[in-house]
Parts: structure tokens; sequence; C-alpha cells
């Protein structure tokens, strides 16, 4: 293991707040490259890049805006992974068909997901027992099912950046799920490649800020979040660029993720999902059950 690689994997492993500062005091760029690096160096890379998009469909506002989304993905040939709400499906079922109709994939993110202050406040999804949030999953299964004709392959832990534990692994393997999207690059074993874990489910790690490592890259962190850090005009849209230029340089994986409404209400996230689209670049584009497949034909 090169020097690069061990130290990518060994400060990204819940780095403590000496560790961030001194990476986001360098402004992140050596980190970030290393990151890119060490999955150029890994038995796991992927030839020439790939690239996933997804979104997470946590609010009414996120369902409300998914048919402007839909044609605005039509028009960049994005077909992207959406992280889905049971609750949220059977109170919005035609918008949520509007994704289905249109191609895109669907990932289960829990029937209510907890810790939502709409939908269910009061607890954390690392504060169920495994018996609830084997529930959860599976409601979430049931309503995609029932409301929408889709068996889910995949899923989204809510807040994933908060969840400490990954004993949901072994809960999906249970019910039958062959992949999840669930950790920070950062602290993947991988150093952000997908990975095959000991339960046998797929990981796809969620890509991270070139500027800040440690935090996802997506328009939350960048647009909407009290301490957003991207918010002036084009910056948003230069990180996704340089990120794929890193993905490309190195045959490593960028897996970006926005919330639907930012994508209407932040001209920024507008402008950054238009950076990725192959009308731009050079990486494929792909689900994560397409990719999947692709890994496992190898």
């Amino acid at each position: 293991m090169s020097w690069k690689r061990s130290l990518v994997k060994r400060l990204g492993a819940r780095p403590g707040l000496p560790v961030a500062a001194a990476v986001y005091g360098l402004g992140g760029r050596f980190y970030a490259r290393w990151l890119y690096s060490a999955q150029g160096e890994a038995e796991g890379r992927l030839a020439g890049g790939r690239l996933s998009v997804s979104f997470d469909v946590d609010y009414p506002r996120d369902a409300l805006a998914l048919e402007p989304l839909c044609e605005l993905l039509g028009k960049l040939e994005i077909t992207a992974s959406f992280a889905v709400v049971g609750a949220l499906v059977e109170r919005h079922p035609d918008q949520h068909r509007l994704l289905v109709d249109a191609g895109h994939e669907l990932l289960n993110h829990t029937q209510n997901h907890p810790d939502n202050e709409l939908l269910c406040p009061d607890r954390k999804f690392d504060q169920l027992s495994p018996h609830e949030q084997a529930g959860e999953i599976a409601l979430c299964t049931k309503t995609c099912r029932e409301v929408l004709g889709v068996e889910l392959a995949g899923f989204r832990a809510p807040h994933f950046g908060n969840v400490s534990g990954r004993d949901f692994y072994r809960l999906l393997a249970g019910q039958g799920y062959s992949f999840s999207s669930s950790v920070p690059a950062t602290e993947a074993e991988s150093c952000g490649l997908p990975l095959r874990t000991p339960e046998g489910v797929w990981e796809f790690p969620v890509s991270t800020c070139p500027r800040h490592p440690f935090a996802v890259l997506d328009s939350w962190h960048a647009l909407r979040g009290p301490g957003a850090r991207h918010r002036g005009e084009g910056r948003f849209a230069a990180l996704c660029r340089e990120s794929l230029a890193l993905a490309g340089r190195h045959g490593g994986y960028l897996n970006l993720y926005l919330d639907p409404r930012d994508v209407l209400e932040y001209p920024q996230a507008a402008a950054a999902l238009a950076e990725l689209s192959p009308q731009r670049h050079g990486l494929p584009v792909d689900t994560y059950s397409g990719l999947l497949q692709s890994l496992l034909s190898k």
C-alpha cells in the first residue's frame, strides 16, 4: 500500500477536530488529490472513471420538484438514482411514478426517515433497535411494491453521514438487498471506490468535497445548509468539474447527490447538475444497479 493510500485511510476514519482543521487549512486539495490517486492504485479501480448521480426525496417540497427535475434530467441525458421515503411515496404517488416512467432507479430511504422533522422528528436511525430498523426498511419495500409496482434493490440510510454504525448491512442482506450508498468516501475502506461488504451487500460511497473532504459534496453542504460553504456564483459547478477531472484522471468513482428542490430553488445547483451531463465530460454515467452489473460481470 502506498503512503498516500495509507494516509488517506488513516485520516478518513472519523477524523477528529485537529485533523479536520489541518486538512481544511490546506484547502482540502491535497487530500482530495490523494484520495483519487489512492483509488487509481486500487485493484478495484474503474478504467476511465465512473459517475453516479443521485437525489434524496426527503420532504414534500422534494416530491413536488420531481416533475420539472425529470424533464431537466431528460435534457441532460442523465439517468439517476432516487432515494425515496415510503411515507412520501404514499402521499405523492404520481410524482414518484414519473421517476419510474423515466427509467430512473429508486432506492429504499426507509418508510418514515427517522430524524426528519416533518415525518419522524423524535428518533434517529442510529437509535432504533435492529428490529425497528428492519421494519422501516421492510415497510418502504412494501410501499414501493404496492404503490409503484417496483422491487427495490438498493438502500440509503437516513442522514447517513451521521450514522455511526453499519449494522444495517446485515438487515439489508436478510431482506434481499444488493447494494447501499450510505458511507462518505473518506470513511470507506476502499477510499471511495465501490466495495463488497462482509455481509455481501455492495456499498457505493458518496463523494466528498474537494475543499472540505470530510463533508459530502452535495447541495446542502454547498448551498442550503446553515454553514453552506460554496454559495458564490459558479463555485459548486467548479467543484463538480474538479471532481470529474480527478475521477477521470485516476480511474476513480464520483458519486454525487443533490436534493430535488435545490435544483429548482438555486441556480447554482442547476448549473452544477448541468456539469454532470455526459454532454460535458467523458465519464460514463451509471445508476448503482447498472454499475453493480458491470462490476459483477468482470
